[in-house]
């Protein structure tokens, strides 16, 4: 009889400590996915599975700047000095070669449409599962973020005219700048020639007259481009495009060969987390803990350098069995915007 009553003890101690490893488990991954803006009890990061890019060389023109290079590569210009040893002040000559690296997960989170990852200051454009093209951007300041959420282009103009928020007319007063309402087209409209208005209140993805300004967060809210970028872009989205900003410092995939990625950015709005036991976290969720060089991502997780990192722990490692974890989504929940 004690014998049986021991057995019964033990069993119900294995699930009490299963069920308390489990419920670590959740709680792990919501301290980034709360601070993330997801809601629900079951909503956990995605496991991406796709790469993209690799490593090119640039052959430097006259006018090139290294912070252009970079964002037209997905990449900072510290990762460009860093990945071609650059000294001081940075300037580029014509006829040098620039070498980039920018493997990069791709956060497919649409089939169609728009994907921002705000810390990645890109813009992912898809059509039926396909990425079609990635896109550099400069988003909003930390003062002013621009919100994370499941949106939709609403209108699309062309040289628009620019009317200014009271919020900023205020900025410009506090500023002792000129108090302006609307700024029509031209070269000083900050809107530049092509404009898209989202769902989002008050956020627009636009041209801009400061193109230096892509590839860092420094608008009002509102989603700058490349002029040129945009002018390919604009004609191939339609009214009632999704757009799904979301806010991801770090990507993880699972390719379909079974190697193991991790992608790392600023936190840029400092955002509450725990790097190393968001990877954690994920890598038990999606049961490929075992997989992992565990001694490669704290240092990746501090460089923070924006490329896809392969950290599988062996080379020969197999592929997972079946595919990666499904999970279930929630739309995001920004905070409420104050927009350019």
């Amino acid at each position: 009889m004690n014998a049986i009553l021991r057995t019964t003890f033990l069993m119900k101690l294995r699930l009490t400590t299963e069920m308390i490893r489990k419920v670590w488990l959740v709680l792990s991954l919501l301290l980034f996915t709360a601070a993330a803006a997801y809601a629900g009890p079951d909503a956990a990061p995605p496991l991406y599975q796709q790469l993209a890019g690799g490593e090119t060389e640039i052959h430097v023109e006259k006018g090139m700047t290294i912070g252009r290079m970079a964002a037209r590569n997905g990449v900072r210009w510290s990762t460009v000095v860093r990945q071609n040893h650059l000294k001081k002040p940075f300037k580029l000559k014509p006829g040098m070669v620039i070498k980039i690296n920018n493997i990069h997960i791709v956060p497919a989170e649409l089939k169609s449409g728009l994907v921002i990852n705000l810390p990645e200051l890109n813009m992912y454009h898809f059509q039926d599962g396909v990425c079609l093209r990635r896109y550099a951007l400069a988003v909003g300041k930390p003062s002013w973020p621009t919100p994370t959420g499941t949106y939709k282009i609403e209108e699309k103009r062309k040289n628009p005219t620019w009317n200014v928020p009271p919020s900023i007319q205020e900025e410009m007063e506090e500023h002792g700048q000129e108090v302006v309402e609307k700024v029509p087209p031209g070269p000083k409209n900050p809107l530049g020639k092509f404009f898209m208005a989202t769902s989002a209140s008050g956020v627009g993805i636009h041209a801009t007259n400061r193109p230096w300004s892509v590839g860092s967060y420094v608008s009002h809210g509102c989603i700058r481009m490349l002029p040129d970028e945009i002018s390919q872009l604009f004609p191939q989205v339609a009214v009632g495009t999704p757009i799904k900003i979301v806010y991801r410092p770090i990507k993880l995939a699972l390719t379909p060969e079974g190697r193991v990625y991790l992608e790392a950015h600023p936190n840029i709005y400092d955002w509450e987390m725990k790097p190393l036991e968001w990877v954690k976290g994920m890598a038990e969720y999606y049961q490929i803990e075992d997989r992992i060089d565990w001694c490669k991502v704290p240092a990746l997780l501090k460089a923070r350098d924006g490329i896809a990192h392969d950290i599988t722990k062996d080379a020969s490692a197999p592929p997972a069995a079946g595919s990666p974890k499904e999970v279930q989504l929630s739309p995001l929940h920004g905070k409420a915007a104050k927009l350019e």
